[in-house]
């Protein structure tokens, strides 16, 4: 399998950078899921974990619970090559109002335990730079 490198860049030769390696398609896979909000999809407007409408008030611990299991069923429906672990929000104590995303995954059955961390204004921000 050949897919996209996430981010997209490209490579010293000046294509668009690939990997054929799985874990990294699965990473990829994941993160388009997370940063893909419903109604971007033209043919799928119900695509995506849809972090903009669940992040409504993150300060609320019943709010990122739901967010949670929100995030967790959508990349289990739109990224079934995920095996999940669990899905949590967290907050740098070094900067007061930044709430992240953490998630636990697995790339394959017999894989090991991958964790991702993605700052939750990148997909609220239209400017964002991941």
């Amino acid at each position: 399998m050949k897919a996209l490198l996430f981010p997209f860049h490209l490579d010293l030769n000046g294509h668009i950078a690939t990997t054929t390696a799985y874990p990294e398609v699965i990473r990829g896979q994941l993160i388009d899921v997370l940063m893909t909000n419903h109604g971007e999809r033209v043919m799928r407007p119900g695509y995506g974990a849809n972090m903009r409408a669940a992040l409504f008030d993150p300060a609320e611990e019943l709010v990122r619970a739901d967010a949670a299991q929100q995030t967790m069923d959508a990349i289990q429906t739109w990224a079934p090559r995920v095996t999940m672990q669990s899905v949590g929000f967290s907050i740098d104590r070094m900067k007061p109002g930044d709430l992240y995303v953490d998630v636990l995954y697995r790339a394959g059955q017999f894989d090991e335990v991958r964790s991702l961390k993605m700052p939750t204004l990148a997909f609220i921000d239209q400017e964002s730079d991941l």
